[in-house]
Order: C-alpha cells, then sequence, then structure tokens
C-alpha cells in the first residue's frame, strides 16, 4: 500500500538533466546510446523479416546475435589522454561527451566500432569551451587515429562567452550627461572600495576622479573569453581533416550554433532533425542588429525549409529515433574502417533475376527504375534504396542501394519538370516566395 501523505520523490539529477534536453527539443546525450541500441535492434528485425522468404539463408538461420551493443566512454585519464571506460550517467562537468560504441549489425555480425561525440546541452546550455573543445578534438583524431566512422551528434549554443559575476554587482556607469543617459557614458569604473575587493588581475583599470576607470575585464576563471574562439578555429580545422581521412556524419538534434553549426557543415554528410535550425546567430541578434523585427523564429535562419533545398542537409527526420535509424542506415553503407572493403549482406533477393520495371511512354520517375515496385523488381535489392539530397538539385536523383548484398552509390537523371520553391527573404519587404 502507498501512503497518500508520503511527499513525492525528487528528480534526481539524471531526471533534471533529460527534462532539460527536452526543454530545447532534444534528447539528453546519454539517451542517445538507448536509442542506438533500440534501432540497432529494430534493424536487426527489418533484416531477419526480409530473409524469411529467402531459400537456405546461413544468416536466417542464426538469427540476431546476443549483445548487438555495447558501448564505453572516452574518458581523459589524469595525464589528459583519452582511455577507454565508464562513470555514472551526469556527473560529467565537460559539456561534450564521446563514446566508442560496438555494434553487431546485419553486415558485420561479428561486430564493428564506431565513434560518436556528442554536446551535453545540459551543461551550460552544451556551449563550447576549452574544455569542450579540447574533448571533441582528441575524440575525433581518435577516430582519425583508429580509421574508424565518426559521428556528431550535435545542440548546442556556439562558443561560450562568460561573465566574471563578482563584478557585475561592483561596477558604475560615467555619463556624458547624468540628466540625458542616451547622450552615451564615457566609461565604466569602480570605487576604491570594490576594486581592492576584487581578486587581484582580473580586471585592468586606469585612475580617474571617481575611482578607477575599467580598460579591461579579465576574470579569474579561464575560458570565458576569446581563449574559446581559439579553440573553436582548432575542431574547425580538425574536422576538415577527420573529413579527409575518414568518414564523417553530423546529427542535428537540437539547435546548432557558431561553430556548432561550422563543425556540422565540415562533416559534410547531414541529418537534420525538424526542430534543430543550423545557424551562425540567433534571430533577436539579428533584429538589433537590423534595427527592427524582420525574423520571428530561428526556422527562418537555419530550419528545414532553408537548409535542405540549399543543399546543407542530405536529409530532415521527425524525431530523435528516426535520426538513429537514418544514421544506421547510412553506417550499413560504409566499411567498418579506413581501407576495408564494404560488407555485404546476405539477401533473399536473387542478384540473377530481370530487372521488371520498365519506363513507360509517358513521364516517369526514375527511382523506380533503382528501387522497383511492390509487383515489379527494379534494380537494386528489393528495399534497399535510400536517397539523399533530395531536396536540392532536383534534376539529379542521387542515393545508396544494394546489388547481391554489396552496397553502391547511385546517380539518375530526373527527366520530368521538377519545381523549386525559393522563399521570400524576411529582411527583404519587397521579396516573395518563387516556385521555379
Amino acid at each position: 500500500s502507498v501512503c497518500m501523505l508520503d511527499p513525492y520523490e525528487t528528480s534526481n539529477i539524471v531526471q533534471t538533466k533529460r527534462a532539460i534536453a527536452r526543454r530545447v527539443g532534444s534528447t539528453y546525450a546519454y539517451d542517445f546510446l538507448g536509442l542506438l541500441e533500440v534501432g540497432l535492434i529494430g534493424e536487426w528485425d527489418a533484416y531477419l523479416k526480409s530473409l524469411a522468404g529467402g531459400d537456405d539463408s546461413e544468416a536466417f538461420a542464426d538469427g540476431m546475435p546476443g549483445g548487438v551493443f555495447s558501448a564505453q566512454e572516452l574518458i581523459e585519464d589524469s595525464d589528459g589522454n583519452l582511455v577507454l571506460g565508464s562513470r555514472p550517467i551526469g556527473t560529467n562537468k565537460v559539456g561534450m561527451v564521446a563514446w566508442q560504441v560496438t555494434m553487431k549489425t546485419p553486415e558485420y555480425p561479428e561486430g564493428r566500432d564506431v565513434v560518436f561525440i556528442a554536446n551535453d546541452v545540459t551543461v551550460q546550455s552544451g556551449s563550447f569551451g576549452v574544455t569542450e573543445d579540447e574533448m571533441y578534438y582528441k575524440a575525433s583524431e581518435y577516430a582519425r587515429n583508429n580509421g574508424l566512422p565518426r559521428v556528431y551528434i550535435a545542440c548546442n549554443a556556439g562558443a561560450r562567452i562568460g561573465l566574471v559575476d563578482e563584478l557585475k554587482p561592483k561596477f558604475k556607469i560615467k555619463f556624458y550627461d547624468e540628466e540625458s543617459p542616451s547622450k552615451g557614458f564615457e566609461y565604466l569604473y569602480l570605487t576604491d572600495e570594490d576594486y581592492k575587493d576584487l581578486p587581484e588581475g582580473s580586471v585592468n583599470v586606469r585612475e580617474v576622479p571617481e575611482g578607477w576607470a575599467i580598460e579591461d575585464i579579465i576574470g579569474t576563471n579561464h575560458g570565458i573569453g576569446v581563449e574559446n574562439l581559439r579553440g573553436s578555429g582548432m575542431i574547425a580545422g580538425e574536422t576538415s581533416r577527420a573529413y579527409d581521412e575518414i568518414f564523417t556524419l553530423s546529427y542535428v538534434t537540437g539547435r546548432s550554433v557558431g561553430i556548432g553549426a561550422y563543425l556540422v557543415r565540415l562533416g559534410q554528410r547531414v541529418i537534420q532533425m525538424k526542430n534543430g535550425p543550423i545557424i551562425l546567430t540567433g534571430y533577436s541578434a539579428l533584429n538589433k542588429l537590423l534595427g527592427r523585427e524582420v525574423y520571428n523564429s530561428q526556422d527562418q535562419l537555419g530550419g528545414p525549409q532553408i537548409m535542405y533545398p540549399n543543399g546543407v542537409s542530405h536529409e530532415i527526420v521527425d524525431n530523435d529515433q528516426e535520426g538513429v535509424a537514418s544514421i544506421l542506415k547510412w553506417l550499413s553503407f560504409v566499411p567498418s574502417s579506413v581501407g576495408a572493403l564494404p560488407a555485404s549482406r546476405d539477401c533473399a533477393d536473387p542478384v540473377d533475376r530481370d530487372v521488371e520495371w520498365r519506363p513507360t511512354p509517358t513521364p516517369y520517375d526514375p527511382r523506380l527504375m533503382l528501387s522497383g515496385t511492390s509487383d515489379a523488381p527494379g534494380f537494386f535489392d528489393e528495399g534497399s534504396w535510400k536517397e539523399s539530397l533530395s531536396g536540392w538539385g532536383k534534376s539529379v536523383i542521387t542515393g545508396r542501394g544494394r546489388l547481391g548484398g554489396i552496397p553502391m552509390g547511385a546517380i539518375a537523371v530526373e527527366t520530368r519538370q521538377v519545381e523549386q520553391v525559393v522563399p521570400a527573404d524576411p529582411a527583404d519587404p519587397n521579396s516573395r516566395e518563387a516556385i521555379l
């Protein structure tokens, strides 16, 4: 029995962090491991069902292997090097986390390793400070050194610009005209008593009649100033190197701002959740710069209706479970490591069958030549075709599929007339949405 007078238990740290992530439209970083496991089991179920009608499939007879998913967190040791380990969820102090995930997939039933890097939006809004930059850099470098695919899960607030909180209640303003503050101010200053109360070296000052005019605010904590911008440049360079050397994929689960948007774009392959704008700065800051209310949401700057038609985002998904399923689908076409041959999977669709789908005299969808229909198989194995960049360059069709279980890329030409929607520019009163 339950006593109705007993107080409800308060939320623990993990529940609180999950609530914070939900408020920004995302999922708590550590919960993506659970989503990946669920998505992987779903991938196995669909794969085994596709083999059910085949003849003498060894994979179908073996079924789904045990222990299909495991993850070890990449943690810094006392020397600052990354090591594989584990720690209680929610105890991280840095807003960037990473794992080496081992997944037994239909292509690699023995297991394959993938490095996942994620912003923890519950730590200072997922902003990039010095420690976050170093963690991202080391995890990406780890993936490069081991030739492993690297997936970045983005939900952040851009580079961190901190405040010296102990200074805020102390400084005063020297206006040119005390009666008319709109004329501007000459300097910010501290009284002699307040200046002596501050830690030595936290501000640079010069003496004025009122006390001490503030020339530079330095603070006592490292990681609240321009050093974060230096780190942004460092991880942008690392992402570019990773793009050249290994497979990189970004999933935008929530807003991705500033350097977060750059990292997503530099990774080249982008899956965007519909509630995850990719922006360089917020719409309110732009409105202040323009001096009028031009934009009313982040989506007008970097939402799916902007990033999908312009080719930044390869695919749009409705939620994080769909996003994870898309990540796993994309990884299924990628070798386990640099230099390895693409892995094939068993298939019930015979490789020596005829391509039964035929073009028609009237305009037709060329995708059907690749994917086929329910009653007329196409070029690729049934159910294996996956298109990307369908919102951009609509006269060209690109995607991936399997032929006899072997992954392949495909490019086709759209022969029908297509429409391209050019959205109106909110900053231009004369702009209108155009359909080309």
